[in-house]
């Protein structure tokens, strides 16, 4: 997409999408997860063993379960734990008011992964990935703060475009799909007979 803008529409500005990029924090910090089982010493696998969904959550989110487990796992020095921690640490650079803010939050919290690196290794090695990623495209993750746009409309409506095509089972035509889908999702008030 990126290249696609650059060639064709010069002046537009790129926003990378709040949810998108969150995302592959999250992705980075599964893989963090099972480096570390994979990798990890005595005890590893026994503490993070069935613990990926945990992972995935805010703390706001976990049930009484679901915080005890977490509250005695942040007490370990488990490469996972602190992804987590950095991980909430980067949604929170969401939550500033201006881009500015959220710039210097964003470059310090790379500097805090590569420290992450030297600490924890190879098993950090996705978190790194994400960390570059992140400086790469600073700018159209930064205007985010500036446009406060995303794509979660069209990501909505792709949703309810998929769900008619499975529930058809396919269409003989594009015309029958564009028709249906002009009903379903242009909220058409029919005539009832």
């Amino acid at each position: 997409y990126q290249k696609g803008v650059q060639e064709t529409c010069r002046n537009a500005q790129v926003v990378f999408d709040k949810f998108h990029v969150i995302l592959n924090v999250n992705k980075a910090v599964d893989q963090v997860r099972r480096a570390e089982v994979r990798l990890g010493g005595a005890g590893v696998w026994e503490a993070l063993h069935k613990s990926q969904w945990l992972w995935r959550k805010n703390p706001e989110n976990l049930n009484e379960e679901q915080a005890a487990e977490l509250a005695v796992l942040t007490q370990s020095n488990l490469a996972t734990v602190k992804a987590y921690q950095m991980r909430l640490a980067f949604q929170d650079a969401y939550r500033l008011d201006s881009a500015s803010a959220a710039q210097r939050r964003l470059q310090a919290w790379c500097r805090w992964v590569r420290w992450g690196e030297r600490k924890f290794g190879v098993v950090f090695g996705e978190m790194v990935k994400f960390a570059e990623s992140v400086e790469k495209h600073l700018a159209g993750i930064l205007a985010h703060w500036k446009y406060r746009i995303t794509n979660a409309f069209m990501e909505g409506l792709n949703s309810v475009f998929s769900a008619v095509k499975r529930r058809s089972r396919g269409f003989r035509s594009f015309v029958y799909l564009r028709t249906m889908l002009y009903f379903v999702a242009g909220k058409l008030r029919l005539p009832t007979l």
